[in-house]
């Protein structure tokens, strides 16, 4: 008896299959944001030591337009990449502001 039940138990391993692979694709972005904020932490060290503040608006404009652009290259809706990046790209600048106050803090004597 094949039937419904023969359909839906491939129909499951097509799934099983498919979710392992989505699995894998978010653990292989999660590497990628962790190795990006590494990135993030070093130009905030950068940009402390050389007096630029952690918003340059010239640069996230550019990488907007990066993103938008490879998206539309890879088949990827560039309005999502744009929503994405931007939602990254103010996490990365508030970070960065915060590693700045802290670092600025710790070298302020109080004595």
């Amino acid at each position: 008896m094949s039937g419904a039940g023969g359909k839906a138990s491939a129909t499951n391993a097509e799934m099983a299959a498919l979710r392992q692979k989505i699995d894998s694709i978010d653990a292989a972005l999660v590497d990628a944001l962790a190795e990006r904020q590494r990135c993030i932490e070093a130009a905030a060290d950068i940009k402390r030591r050389i007096g630029w503040p952690a918003r340059i608006p010239p640069r996230v404009d550019e990488v907007l337009a990066r993103v938008a652009m490879r998206a539309t290259e890879r088949h990827l809706d560039p309005d999502l990449a744009r929503s994405l990046w931007r939602a990254i790209i103010e996490w990365s600048i508030a970070y960065e502001e915060r590693l700045m106050k802290a670092t600025s803090d710790r070298k302020v004597d109080p004595a």
